[in-house]
């Protein structure tokens, strides 16, 4: 690729290309991932009949069956190395040019191995392989189509956002989790086919599962203004149990890999331990949504919650750090909302206000887990279908993320990222790429010349797109906010420079 190209590159050509691929890549990314979550579903209501009635040989066949299972999750997980867990690391560092996903045993690995890790009870999610899936697919899309290395990753962004669209029936919220957590812009040329993706795979989503929210319970009553405390209680509870999430996860998923067994006896293992609480109540197995939806509908004493919690807590620990196929993203909402529920029995008591206790507690978790408080708020709202309790939702979730950053937890997924590729596995060639990145306003490095910037890696600067205007730099140009910059650089150096051109300090 020469840089003549480059500063040449046609931008309306491009924006065509984002709105149509976004539809496209919405469409197929929506479908498989409503087919993902529909084949979920009923696989939760086959197991729940399979703990209908527990007599010793069920058992022995169920043991027999989580042992078959297990062998064969250890081989898709060899034949697809980076199909394991939630498949959110994978994707980013599909987009920072660390990982070079195989799309066709990825899809099969995830599909399959998250299908039977669901069956077996393991305590993992739909929404991160959702997204994997969703980013995979598109990916495989954009190779049919011969897009460019850019667009692919635009596309693969796009199928990403609208895997957790379809997901959890958050347009918006899938959107804004693509490019705050996977790609870290918010430049339009990533926005556009997001937001067309998600929206087109939400309606796939409506469309084959029927227009409704993600959970069947609206918060129906506004907190009042003088219960103010009771967001800031939620906060404080949901920031401090989110860290014990995140060490407990990042412990497990740590050491489990180094046990001197092979892989399909730890997945076994934690397959056991999800069969020994099914035997106690079937209903804390899998992703959560059955116990989500109980819980709206039925009192729980204080010290069953409890105990839900603390199993629940460790299933996920020990599921996840199996290395099986499957995400945290509801089991974490599943934690918020045994804490929200706990938290409205000891000082509430009443159910006017029971399922906004429980959708607080969601906020507030998973605002600490991931530390992205902005995302918490959207993806509450749209789960619960209003918009009305901003106030509450919005003050939990920035307590929690406050109280993250004062106990020191890292956000998950960068750390689960960290892991993953901090050995740079995966694409090691030295191919040239471009790369739009959007200057922040308060960046340290606005108003200061070209030649005077130390950018890692020595990339090309090709295009500067400054409001309507677009231009080839020079060494005395300077930059300024909300600038778009083309950048041609090696595709192994996109993280870095993603880190300097992100940079607001």
């Amino acid at each position: 690729m020469d840089t003549h190209h480059a500063t040449n590159y046609d931008h309306n050509r491009l924006r065509m290309h984002l709105v149509f691929g976004g539809f496209i890549v919405g469409l197929a990314s929506g479908m498989i991932s409503v087919l993902y979550r529909f084949t979920l579903g009923k696989l939760d209501d086959a197991r729940m009949l399979l703990y209908a009635s527990v007599t010793p040989s069920r058992i022995a066949l169920m043991l027999g069956l989580f042992l078959a299972m297990a062998v064969a999750m250890h081989l898709l997980l060899n034949w697809s190395p980076l199909s394991g867990g939630s498949g959110i690391p994978q994707i980013r560092g599909e987009l920072l040019g660390k990982a070079d996903i195989a799309p066709v045993p990825t899809l099969i690995s995830k599909f399959f191995g998250g299908a039977m890790a669901a069956f077996s009870g393991l305590t993992l999610g739909r929404e991160g392989p959702s997204i994997q899936l969703g980013g995979t697919l598109a990916k495989l899309l954009a190779k049919a189509f011969r897009a460019s290395e850019m667009e692919e990753r635009y596309f693969i962004t796009a199928g990403a956002s609208a895997g957790l669209a379809a997901a959890f029936n958050a347009p918006l919220a899938g959107a804004l989790f693509a490019l705050e957590e996977l790609h870290k812009s918010f430049s339009h040329y990533f926005v556009v086919p997001c937001i067309v993706a998600s929206v087109v795979a939400n309606w796939i989503s409506f469309r084959i599962l029927g227009m409704e929210p993600a959970f069947s319970f609206p918060m129906k009553e506004m907190l009042p203004v003088g219960m103010i405390w009771a967001p800031v209680l939620v906060g404080i509870v949901g920031g401090i149990f989110g860290a014990v999430f995140n060490k407990g996860l990042l412990f497990a998923s740590t050491r489990m890999k180094r046990l001197p067994v092979p892989r399909y006896l730890i997945i076994f293992f934690a397959m056991v331990l999800a069969l020994l609480a099914g035997l106690y109540n079937p209903i804390l197995l899998g992703g959560g949504h059955g116990l989500i939806e109980h819980l709206a509908t039925t009192t729980v004493a204080a010290k069953a919650l409890i105990a839900f919690f603390a199993i629940r807590m460790l299933l996920v620990w020990t599921g996840y750090g199996s290395g099986a196929q499957g995400g945290i993203f509801l089991p974490v909402l599943t934690l918020g909302a045994l804490i929200g529920a706990l938290l409205h029995g000891v000082f509430i008591g009443t159910d006017i206000y029971y399922a906004n206790f429980l959708y607080l507690g969601m906020a507030a978790i998973l605002s600490s887990v991931v530390q992205a408080p902005l995302l918490s708020i959207l993806l509450v709202s749209e789960m619960s279908g209003t918009m009305l309790q901003m106030i509450s939702v919005t003050t939990t979730a920035m307590i929690a993320y406050i109280v993250a950053q004062l106990l020191k937890s890292g956000p998950i997924y960068e750390s689960l990222y960290e892991n993953m590729f901090q050995k740079d596995i995966g694409k090691l060639h030295d191919d040239y790429t471009m790369q739009y990145f959007l200057v922040p306003g308060d960046a340290n490095y606005v108003n200061v010349p070209l030649k005077s910037l130390h950018i890692p890696h020595h990339p090309i600067i090709a295009s500067v797109q400054r409001e309507d205007i677009t231009f080839t730099p020079n060494a005395d140009t300077t930059l300024e906010g909300g600038d778009e910059l083309l950048v041609l650089c090696e595709e192994r150096h996109l993280e870095a420079l993603a880190q300097f051109f992100g940079d607001a300090e």
